[in-house]
């Protein structure tokens, strides 16, 4: 009986879990408990290099109140929205198989004619040699926003391709 139980059980948690479905981790955001990285005076630019999830680490640079982050390695590009910006309490790493595939994470926008709003990065991961890059740009004022950023992470980042695939952009995210 008791095996039958279990057998039921795993069953159940299985059929809940298909294998290759994508589940969230969140880390928090604070990048002023991150060792500066590099720092250049004219521009006033700041990188930090921030714990992450799984031994990927988080880059996150500021310059002219803006910020851009990158997971993994710096890419080098500057993707960030034209607005002062500041960054979010968390970031959510999207997973599969119990490993990273990508970030999201949210900035908080300020400044400009405009009010107050946010937008979700959705971000692929970076590794030696091949860094992550922006997937797409999320209103964070639509209703669903995270819903769209998981289902835009989970369909387009582990098979984006930096400088060749075209970014999204959802609602007037910028």
């Amino acid at each position: 009986m008791k095996t039958f139980l279990l057998t039921g059980v795993a069953a159940a948690l299985a059929a809940a879990a298909p294998a290759g479905r994508a589940t969230s981790v969140y880390t928090p955001l604070d990048e002023s408990g991150c060792p500066e990285i590099a720092r250049v005076e004219e521009g006033s630019s700041v990188t930090w290099r921030c714990r992450g999830h799984a031994g990927i680490p988080l880059i996150v640079t500021v310059s002219d109140d803006r910020f851009d982050i990158d997971a993994g390695e710096d890419n080098g590009e500057w993707e960030s929205p034209g607005r002062f910006s500041a960054t979010g309490p968390r970031v959510e790493w999207r997973m599969r198989r119990g490993r990273p595939f990508a970030i999201i994470y949210r900035l908080r926008l300020t400044g400009g004619e405009q009010r107050e709003s946010s937008v979700l990065g959705v971000e692929s991961i970076g590794r030696p040699g091949h860094p992550g890059c922006l997937v797409a740009w999320v209103d964070g004022r639509l209703p669903n926003a995270n819903a769209i950023a998981r289902a835009r992470a989970d369909a387009r980042a582990a098979t984006f391709r930096c400088g060749i695939d075209e970014q999204e952009q959802h609602g007037a995210a910028q």
